[in-house]
This record gives C-alpha cells, structure tokens and sequence, in this order.
C-alpha cells in the first residue's frame, strides 16, 4: 500500500472527507500509508495531483474520479464525529421536492459554529439546536453516490423550516413542498410543528391554506394569540391571516 491508495480508503468506507484530526484517518494511516511516512508530504501529493481537494486546514474533500463530490456528503464528512443532521433546502433538494441549486447547506449542530465555503458555489452554514432535540429529531443515515450522509426526513426538514424561517434560503416554496406531501405526512408535520413552537404550527396552517391542503387534526384547536412573520427575514410584511395570525 501506498500514499496514493489514501483516496480509495476513504471512498471504499463511504467517507467524503479526510479530516487530519479524525479517527479515521488514523485508521487510514495505519493501513494504507508506509510506516515513517511524513502524511504532510503525502497530502501535498495527493492536493497536486487533484486526488483530494483542500476546503480548509487540516479538512480535504476526497475526489471520486467517476463522479462530482455531493456537498451534502462533504457536510457528513466535516461533522462525522459531531451529532448533527442536514436539514431545509439541502433535505428538501434530496427528497426530490425541490430542484433549485443549493447553494447553501444548512447542518443542525448542538453548538455554535462559523459557516464556510466548501467549494466555489458552496457554503456550509451549521445552525444550533439543543443536543436532546437533534438526537430525537426524525433523522437517519443513508448514503447518496456511494458516500454516507445523515439527512433530515421530509416532515422534519419541512418543520425546522417552519421553526426557523432563516434556515431556509427557498422558503418561497413551502406551498409547493406541501402540497406534494401525502395527509399521513402533513399530520406528522404538524405534529412536529407543533411540538416545536406554536408559530411553527401558525405558518404551517397558514400554508396549507395557500396550498389548498385540508386542515390536520392537531392544528384545528389552535388559536394563536401573538402575531407572527412567515418569513422573518423578509422586510416587508404580507397578507395577514386573522385565522393563523400571520403576516404572509
């Protein structure tokens, strides 16, 4: 074995990312790369030969030479070790309920960190949420090209866009995301809504209105008090629902 077989050993085990303060690429160094080998000299390598990609010190995106890298998997690959889950536009965009380029991949993380551009067109915007909630989140692991991610359900990332309106950079689409979902799901998502934050469970109501899809059972009862915006980050304020109490 050899330097050059390091981006095969990631690829082999599904991992996206070469992260030098892994476990796993201890465990790549140990089996695949000569005993004394200086692993500096060996990533300058693998760099300049495009064999991996530098995102940032020490983190490096593995190239599959069959195959563009996904992004979601990089974000896998830079959070292995962390508990966390992909959710919003990038969730979305995977369940196939959106096709608008994500430009923007937003990683639920149960603390504070910066968000950083992980290829030209990229950025990675890791977003908090108590520790308890992301484990108990509706969230699991699957692979997408051969390389493993951890991805929000469609009834969870729909929620957390529900939840935190800026977490999603396409939030115009919700209707149309909604109206794709079956009424099982819709009453998941208001089950979640609701569980969430009462102005989840108001703007959920609010578009599946807008998307003419017939009220679920756990927001009937619901008579919020307190006025909301459906999209904080916007400016100007809407139509207002007096139902839902939303500034559409």
């Amino acid at each position: 074995m050899s330097c050059a077989d390091l981006p095969d050993w990631y690829l082999r085990n599904r991992i996206a990312v070469l992260d030098v303060r892994s476990a796993a690429f201890q465990r790549a160094r140990d089996e695949v790369m000569p005993t004394g080998y200086d692993p500096n000299v060996c990533l300058r390598r693998l760099v300049k030969a495009g064999h991996i990609r530098r995102i940032r010190a020490g983190l490096y995106v593995v190239r599959d030479p069959a195959r563009q890298t996904p992004a979601i998997a990089v974000a896998r690959g830079i959070f292995a070790g962390v508990t966390h889950y992909v959710t919003t536009d990038a969730a979305l965009a995977y369940h196939g309920l959106i096709d608008q380029p994500i430009v923007t991949i937003t990683v639920v993380l149960p603390r504070v960190r910066r968000s950083f551009a992980i290829d030209p067109a990229t950025t990675l915007r890791p977003v908090t949420l108590d520790e308890k909630r992301i484990r108990n989140a509706d969230a699991y692991q699957t692979t997408v090209d051969g390389l493993s991610i951890r991805v929000a359900s469609r009834e969870q990332a729909a929620v957390d866009a529900l939840a935190e309106p800026r977490w999603m950079i396409y939030g115009d689409l919700m209707p149309e995301v909604l109206a794709a979902f079956s009424d099982d799901e819709i009453e998941r998502t208001a089950d979640g809504a609701l569980a969430r934050t009462t102005a989840a469970a108001q703007r959920l109501g609010y578009l599946l209105e807008e998307a003419q899809r017939p009220l679920p059972s756990g927001l009937a009862g619901l008579r919020p008090v307190r006025a909301v915006l459906l999209r904080p980050q916007n400016r100007s304020r809407g139509p207002y629902s007096t139902r839902w109490r939303v500034y559409g």
